[in-house]
């Protein structure tokens, strides 16, 4: 049992509790869905329950945080290590080694278990969750969702009592995701307690059994799942959460293609691409797109998007077919002049000292003017003095729109722009996408968040297995299968 008795925590370089008076008991074998708008005070609450807090993250506490009767603040790691797992949202970051097998075993290493004990739990952590296809593979070259398997495996072989996901759908694609939900289950099955931290859901709601909802550090609500289910869109947006039935939602939004005074076009004729030595990763791809879309690239892990995007942006050179703006075809250099890419992860093109200068960095002429109505547009003036490292994922999502806001590019380019963003933050980036589109600017999207595509693109792209792309207007048949796809 887990119990948080009247938990408090600030962390040391702040004068403000993070967490406050939290009150929690939670049985052994238990599913809790944490969730909440970005800041609340989730990712404190976790730290606090796997020993980050105070080990890594000394602060001042009040309160206490219970184990089996066993506060969990006077544990050391090494003791919480065997009781408490967490498989963080970029599985990247908890691994050590660079193949699965060492990866998996080097838990039981670093505790000390003896060379037969070892290899006994890694043989039941393979057998129980089915990795015998990951064994003896590079660590590098996994997609995202088998390293969240791996990342599994090497906390399953400690045989913790509790189980902790930080935001684990966040990367992965919707056959991933469903894998995610079925090891989740088998681990419920088995009597493990669980806690995940989640703004995407949908894929834990025959899981879930009890749902706190966290609001400025504090327990806001707690939901049965069929409470949680129940409820009505109006109080469900005015807690800032996703929706639990994105497929039934899906229903009411069908976005339409934009007029605009600007006409483009962007054609793509034949594309294919093969990394040397390799096997043909994109063939014959065609497309046509004008200024005001909004188009909306599927596929699972590995089906060749990032390529894809590589392709368009100028990154890569294809090795067939062509790009043309306009009617003119245009070489690897053109197409990198003609857009710009927001990425996935915004630290690596966050280059200012201040967002103030993020906005006009490579910028020659006087912008100040402009400068000040994207910052009042995109909500970020009281930030204009802050380093961009300094801000939530959200705000740095937004500073990157801001700058291609600035620069002018004719085609924007979006990879997983809500990724790990709440309900609240993934409207603002839908509307921030809605009014470049209005501009005239075309617009490409990477995304496996469905609520997302849904209310944002015109139409969609489509990857399939070999590398085919089907594009096709985001109607009311197209959502309606989509919906079938990936849900059912």
């Amino acid at each position: 049992m887990i119990e948080f008795q009247d938990f408090s925590f600030r962390y040391e370089e702040s004068s403000e509790y993070i967490l406050k008076n939290i009150k929690m008991t939670v049985q052994n074998g238990e599913f809790i869905l944490l969730t909440g708008r970005s800041g609340c005070g989730k990712t404190t609450l976790i730290r606090s329950l796997n020993g980050l807090i105070p080990h890594f993250y000394p602060g001042k506490i009040k309160g206490n945080l219970l184990l089996d009767g066993e506060s969990v603040l006077k544990m050391e790691p090494a003791q919480l290590a065997g009781k408490v797992g967490t498989v963080f949202q970029d599985p990247r970051s908890q691994f050590f080694m660079t193949d699965t097998t060492r990866e998996l075993a080097f838990g039981c290493e670093n505790m000390g278990y003896p060379r037969e004990e070892t290899i006994s739990r890694i043989t039941r952590a393979v057998r129980d969750l089915v990795l015998e296809k990951f064994l003896n593979r590079s660590i590098f070259t996994l997609s995202s969702g088998e390293k969240q398997q791996v990342a599994i495996g090497s906390v399953y072989a400690l045989a913790p009592k509790v189980y902790i996901f930080d935001e684990p759908s966040a990367n992965l694609d919707y056959e991933s995701t469903k894998r995610l939900a079925q090891i989740m289950k088998k681990l419920k099955q088995q009597g493990f307690t669980i806690f995940v931290v989640e703004h995407r859901f949908y894929y834990l709601r025959d899981l879930y059994d009890r749902i706190f909802l966290i609001e400025n550090g504090g327990i806001k609500e707690k939901f049965s799942r069929n409470e949680f289910c129940e409820l009505s869109d109006e109080r469900r947006v005015a807690y800032g959460l996703r929706t639990v039935f994105p497929e039934r939602d899906a229903e009411n939004y069908c976005a339409k293609r934009r007029k605009t005074k600007e006409q483009h076009i962007l054609r793509a004729k034949k594309l294919g691409f093969a990394y040397k030595k390799e096997e043909q990763v994109l063939s014959n791809i065609s497309f046509e797109t004008h200024s005001g879309d909004v188009i909306g690239i599927l596929g699972h892990n590995g089906a060749g998007k990032t390529t894809l995007l590589s392709i368009l942006t100028g990154l890569l050179k294809e090795t067939d077919g062509e790009i043309q703006y306009d009617g003119k075809k245009l070489s690897p250099r053109q197409r990198r002049a003609l857009s710009y890419l927001v990425m996935q992860d915004t630290d690596y093109q966050l280059f200012g000292s201040s967002v103030e200068e993020e906005l006009s960095l490579g910028i020659e002429s006087d912008c100040a003017k402009k400068v000040e109505e994207t910052l009042e547009a995109l909500e970020l003036s009281e930030y204009r003095k802050r380093h961009p490292a300094s801000l939530s994922g959200g705000q740095k999502q937004r500073v990157t729109i801001g700058a291609s806001l600035l620069k002018d590019s004719p085609v924007i380019y979006f990879d997983e722009p809500t990724s790990g963003l709440d309900y609240e933050s993934m409207i603002r980036v839908s509307h921030l996408i809605e009014r470049l589109a209005d501009s005239g600017v075309i617009i490409f999207v990477v995304s496996h968040d469905f609520e997302f595509i849904v209310r944002t693109c015109t139409e969609v792209l489509q990857l399939d297995q070999t590398g085919y792309i089907h594009n096709q207007e985001l109607t009311p048949s197209i959502l309606k299968m989509l919906s079938i796809k990936y849900f059912r």
